[in-house]
């Protein structure tokens, strides 16, 4: 990876991508960083016992909180048709 950004400067290649926005180059250009941070809160909140989309306390064995999982049998029924 080093080595190749190298050889593109030594060429003068640019690799710049254009965006729209300023959001989604941030994006691009941190998104290994900001996928690593998005596992580890979801694992962290699983071992803790905490529901993974919010802070109420996760029902027994499952990842989600009483809310959040009636939720996602509506989601699942709605999926499965």
């Amino acid at each position: 990876m080093v080595f190749k950004r190298l050889l593109q400067k030594l060429k003068g290649e640019k690799n710049e991508a254009e965006y729209p926005n300023r959001f989604l180059k941030f994006y691009h250009a941190n998104k290994g960083r900001l996928l690593k941070e998005r596992r580890l809160s979801y694992y962290d909140k699983k071992k803790n016992g905490i529901c993974v989309r919010c802070s109420r306390k996760a029902s027994e064995g499952i990842v989600f909180c009483e809310y959040h999982q009636q939720k996602q049998v509506g989601y699942n029924q709605k999926a499965r048709g």
